[in-house]
């Protein structure tokens, strides 16, 4: 068996070396007034932005409303020469104080944990709450049962919003892009974090804040 020379097994290493660094480069982290950073406020939500030579990516967060997950909307573009492949699920958040990193939440996982949550809180809404324990009729009254019924639809919409609106695993070709969320349960309480976005060999790095509001009828 022969075996490479020193020169040639050097050659091999470097490129190795250089594979490895390429796929674990230094962030690109958004800062206020730098060249390939952008900010801009649309509907009370701040969006951010960075560009390089090959992905223009954005991100925003927000809260789902009445449920107990934050929405993160991202939008990557390819402007370089070669596909880029872009996994939502590797999207992270890290909070920033406690220094816990948050995973992303399987879409659908989360659309039948809040129907399941709507439902829940619905029955509890609409069970009968009589004062006389001895009671032989006692029945919910027509607002608690109309606060069911909207708990319960709300529920199952926002439920359906995840599923159509939902990010999956793609690559890119050059000169395409997707938009989308990724989903992530809420904290106890408000909380700043970095949102992590690996997009190809890069990594985007964005700094972005939730108020992490549990549901008014919890």
């Amino acid at each position: 068996m022969k075996y490479p020379s020193s020169a040639l097994a050097g050659t091999l290493l470097l490129g190795l070396a250089a594979a490895v660094a390429q796929q674990s480069s230094t962030p690109v982290r958004w800062a206020e007034g730098a060249p390939n950073a952008t900010s801009e406020m649309k509907n009370d939500t701040k969006i951010e932005g960075l560009k390089t030579d090959d992905v223009h990516i954005f991100a925003s967060i927000a809260d789902l409303k009445e449920t107990q997950y934050n929405r993160v909307w991202i939008q990557v573009a390819n402007h370089g020469k070669t596909p880029i492949d872009f996994d939502p699920q590797a999207v992270v958040l890290v909070n920033v104080v406690k220094e816990k990193m948050v995973a992303a939440e399987v879409p659908d996982k989360a659309a039948k944990s809040i129907e399941k949550f709507g439902e829940a809180k619905s029955q509890e809404m609409s069970s009968a709450k009589c004062e006389n324990m001895a009671a032989t009729q006692c029945q919910p009254a027509p607002a608690q049962l109309q606060v069911a019924r909207q708990i319960s639809a709300y529920s199952s919409q926002q439920a359906q919003w995840i599923r159509d609106n939902a990010l999956t695993k793609k690559t890119l070709a050059p000169g395409e892009e997707v938009q989308g969320i990724v989903v992530f349960r809420k904290d106890k309480k408000a909380a700043s974090y970095i949102l992590r976005c690996p997009v190809g060999t890069q990594i985007f790095e964005f700094p972005v804040t939730a108020e992490n509001k549990e549901p008014s009828y919890d």
